[in-house]
C-alpha cells in the first residue's frame, strides 16, 4: 500500500509544481504589462518636431515684443489663432500659452512676472512633451 500511495503522491506534487509554475509566470507576465501600460498612460503626450519648432518661435517673439499695448494685443490674438490653429498637441499649446500670456503681462506692465523658477519649470513641462522629437525649447526668463 505505500508504494502505490508514494507513486500517486508524486504525480500530484508535479502537477502542482506546473500549475504553480504557470500560474507564476502568467502573474509575472501581467503584472509587466500592467507596468508597461501604467508608464505609458500617464508620460506627456508627445508633440511633433513641428509643434515643438512653432513653440520655440512663439516663445522668441515674446522676446521682441513692442512697447505699445494695442500691439502687444494684437500679436497675443495673432498668436494665439496661430498656435490654435497650427500646434496639434494641446498640452504643449496649453504651456507656451501659459509663456505667452506672462510675457505679454510684462509687456504691457501688468501684474507680477514670473519668478525663473516658475519659468524653469513651466519649460521643463513643456520640454517633456517634446522629448521624441529630441528637441529642446528654451523659456528665457521674464523677471528681468
Amino acid at each position: 500500500m505505500t508504494t502505490s500511495s508514494a507513486r500517486s503522491a508524486r504525480p500530484r506534487r508535479t502537477k502542482a509544481i506546473v500549475l504553480g509554475s504557470v500560474a507564476l509566470a502568467f502573474t509575472v507576465a501581467l503584472t509587466t504589462a500592467a507596468g508597461f501600460w501604467w508608464q505609458e498612460h500617464n508620460r506627456p503626450s508627445q508633440a511633433s518636431k513641428a509643434d515643438c519648432a512653432l513653440a520655440q518661435r512663439i516663445v522668441d517673439d515674446a522676446q521682441r515684443l513692442p512697447g505699445d499695448k494695442a500691439a502687444v494685443d494684437k500679436w497675443e490674438q495673432d498668436t494665439m489663432r496661430m498656435r490654435r490653429a497650427q500646434m496639434k498637441d494641446g498640452y504643449l499649446g496649453y504651456n507656451v500659452a501659459q509663456y505667452e500670456e506672462w510675457a505679454t503681462d510684462k509687456a504691457k506692465g501688468d501684474g507680477t512676472p514670473p519668478s525663473d523658477k516658475e519659468v524653469l519649470r513651466l519649460s521643463d513641462k513643456a520640454n517633456e512633451h517634446c522629448a521624441d522629437a529630441k528637441v529642446a525649447i528654451t523659456f528665457p526668463p521674464l523677471a528681468s
